[in-house]
This record gives C-alpha cells, sequence and structure tokens, in this order.
C-alpha cells in the first residue's frame, strides 16, 4: 500500500498522531525540493524570475512523486502545493513574512525563531521539520533570489525585491550549529516621520528638527547598530525631503525603496552575478556625471566611504547609514573606512574633511532616537571633533 495512503488511514483511526502526518508531508516536501535542487537548480531560479513557466517545474515534481510511489493518498495535491509553496514563497515563515508590525525574522536552528517588532525582539512558535529539512529551505531561499548554498559557499546573502527582504543564510562547515537565516522585512507601505513619532521613535523635538533638515540642503549620517531603525528612518527622511530634490541611491542589496520621485536606486554588481563587478566605489564616482542634488548610501561598510565623503566636501548633499555606537563614533568610524581607500592624508585631514563634509549625525538604539548631534567643521590640534548637542533622549 502507498506511504501515503497507509498514513492517512492511520491518522483517520488515531486523530492524536496528525503531528505525525504532518511531519510526514513536510519530510516528503523536502526530499522532493531537496531533488529538484541537486539536479536542476538553475530551473528554480529561472522560474523564479519568469524566465521559464511553472508547469515545467510541475511535471518533475510529479514525476518525482511518482518514481518514489508518494502517487496515491489524499496528501498528494498538498504535497505539490506545499513544495510550490516552499519553493515560491517562504513555507513556515510566510506568516511572519505577511505580518507587516514584523521588520525581523531570524533563526538559529530549525526549531529556534524569533522576531522583532518596534525594535523588541521575542520568540515564536515555528519550526521545521528536521534540520536537514531546515538547510534545504535556506538552500532553496538563496538559489531563486540568484545566489548560491552549498559546503564550498556556506553564507550568502540575497534580496528578494518582489518581497523586500534582505535574507542572510549561512549552513555548515561555516556553521557549528547547522543552518541559520535572517531576514530583514521593509515594508512597502513606508512610515512617516509622523508615524515614526507616534510609534515612539521620534519625540517632538526631534520630529520636528529632522523634518526642517529635511526641507534644507544638510547632509545627515544615521547611526546605531544593526536593526536600530537607521534605515526606517533614513527611509521617512528621504520621502520628506523636496519633491524635484534629485538622489541617487547606491547600495549593496536593495533595502530603501523610497516613496520619493526623482530617485535614482542603484545596487552593486557581485562578482557571482557574472560580468564586470560593480562596487559602491562605482557608483558613487560615476554619479558625479549625473547632474545630481544628493548622493545616498544605504550603508557604509568599507571603502565607499571616502568617496562618498568627498561627494559632501565638492557642495553636494550626502545622506548614509553606518554602523557605531555614538554619534561621535560614527566620526571615528568613517574615518576609519576612508583610510581603506589608502589615501595619503593624515586622520586630522580626513576628520576635518568629514566634518566639514556632514552637517549632523543621528543615532539610534532599539528604534528611537537616542542623539542628534550638528558639526560645525573645526577640528581641535589633538582630533576632536567640536560639535553641538542639538537633542539627547533621556535613558529610559
Amino acid at each position: 500500500m502507498p506511504v501515503l495512503e497507509t498514513h492517512h488511514k492511520y491518522v483517520i483511526n488515531n486523530k492524536d498522531n496528525k503531528k505525525l502526518t504532518l511531519n510526514l508531508v513536510n519530510n516528503i516536501v523536502s526530499d522532493v525540493i531537496q531533488h529538484i535542487l541537486s539536479g536542476s537548480p538553475s530551473l528554480v531560479a529561472e522560474v523564479a524570475c519568469g524566465k521559464e513557466t511553472r508547469d515545467v517545474l510541475d511535471k518533475l515534481i510529479i514525476k518525482y512523486l511518482d518514481e518514489k510511489m508518494y502517487h496515491n493518498g489524499l496528501y498528494r495535491n498538498e504535497i505539490i502545493k506545499k513544495v510550490f509553496d516552499y519553493m515560491f514563497g517562504y513555507g513556515e515563515l510566510q506568516p511572519y513574512i505577511d505580518d507587516d508590525e514584523i521588520s525581523d525574522i531570524d533563526g538559529t536552528s530549525y526549531d529556534d525563531f524569533s522576531i522583532k517588532k518596534n525594535g523588541i525582539r521575542e520568540k515564536i512558535d515555528a519550526s521545521f521539520a528536521s534540520e536537514k529539512s531546515f538547510e534545504t529551505y535556506c538552500k532553496l531561499i538563496a538559489v531563486r533570489n540568484g545566489g548560491i548554498l552549498n559546503e564550498n559557499d556556506s553564507h550568502c546573502r540575497v534580496t528578494d525585491l518582489k518581497s523586500r527582504l534582505r535574507i542572510n543564510v549561512s549552513i555548515k562547515p561555516r556553521n557549528i550549529s547547522g543552518a541559520s537565516i535572517s531576514i530583514r522585512k521593509h515594508r512597502f507601505n513606508s512610515y512617516s516621520m509622523d508615524d515614526l513619532h507616534r510609534l515612539g521613535m521620534l519625540d517632538e523635538k526631534s520630529l520636528i528638527y529632522l523634518k526642517n533638515t529635511a526641507c534644507s540642503n544638510k547632509s545627515i549620517i544615521f547611526c546605531g547598530k544593526g536593526a536600530a531603525g537607521k534605515t526606517t528612518l533614513l527611509r521617512a527622511f528621504i520621502n520628506e525631503m523636496p519633491e524635484m530634490e534629485r538622489v541617487l541611491i547606491a547600495e549593496s542589496d536593495a533595502e530603501l525603496f523610497p516613496d520619493k520621485k526623482y530617485c535614482i536606486q542603484q545596487r552593486v554588481k557581485k562578482p557571482q552575478e557574472g560580468g564586470r563587478a560593480v562596487t559602491l566605489d562605482d557608483l558613487i564616482r560615476d554619479g558625479l556625471t549625473m547632474s545630481l542634488d544628493t548622493y545616498c548610501i544605504g550603508e557604509i561598510v568599507g571603502p565607499e566611504a571616502w568617496d562618498f565623503i568627498k561627494a559632501g566636501f565638492t557642495g553636494h548633499r550626502i545622506l548614509a547609514t553606518v554602523h557605531a555606537k555614538s554619534c561621535e563614533d560614527a566620526i571615528d568610524r568613517l574615518a576609519m573606512l576612508c583610510s581603506l581607500s589608502k589615501i595619503n592624508y593624515t586622520e586630522h585631514t580626513v576628520k576635518s574633511i568629514i566634518c566639514r563634509s556632514i552637517d549632523a549625525v543621528v543615532f539610534l538604539k532599539n528604534f528611537k532616537v537616542y542623539e542628534i548631534i550638528e558639526y560645525p567643521g573645526d577640528i581641535s590640534v589633538t582630533g576632536e571633533a567640536a560639535s553641538n548637542m542639538i537633542f539627547k533622549r533621556k535613558e529610559e
């Protein structure tokens, strides 16, 4: 008797064993996906981007189900649907993808998941059938978004542009504990400055300052640790800027998705994508010939910092986020990243250029603005940057 039919009868007579049947179905789904990824990984990517129809993949799934004698029983259609849900949706994590209030979904193992809402992390009741099933899921997410994930390339960062997700996945041997995934979500309905005020990120004083600054020509850096709310606030800031202000947005992975018109969105081209690689440095340098008012880097992480600061030093407005634990540390971090360009300037000169290129730094923590400091451009002989504290939130 076919496997599925046998288990169906068992569950009808033993309702307490529904979980067993669910695990059986999930294991079969994982088996089908692993088979397809092993034999036809490019087909998944082609169907995902519309280069190939789903019918081709459907026939491949049915053929494998028949070969493995999964073809009778009442769960056949459920299995086919679930395979497609996993391949082109997010399976067990789909309900959390659909929740607009969730900004992050993180899994450290197949049965250990958490989410973030408004900067607060909480555990969720989500799990996969096994560690192998979860690893297959991570490989699938990478492949269908143009990435590579295997024993030789055991870490991958990709972007799902359709769903506005930035995804980090890694497996063994990089991960000792097994597969893991980190999903950063970006809203389709962006928060406005007023929304962020209602959510508590901004108080009345910081709201007024940032609204006024958005309508000026001041250059701003938003800093804080990962998931502090930097990108969310930068997006709201851009949307508040004058409509006719022409902006180049350069990112490693698309995350900002501004609603403002007259924004040119560009991203890097990674070596594994084929052809000539394009870096953030390239995007900023090429932008100098594009009649721009403003340059924006979604996240400064390397030597692109120097070309970015130089753009500000030539009179353009510049906007960016950077990882730092305070406004003062953001200046030091920018100086450190500029030095990666092997420039022939002293640290004192680099800091001076930075402080004359930017007007203010905004520091965020736990989805709240904690400090705003303006820099008039003066540097002491000891390398300390002159500053004016505009806003400081009281510790809660």
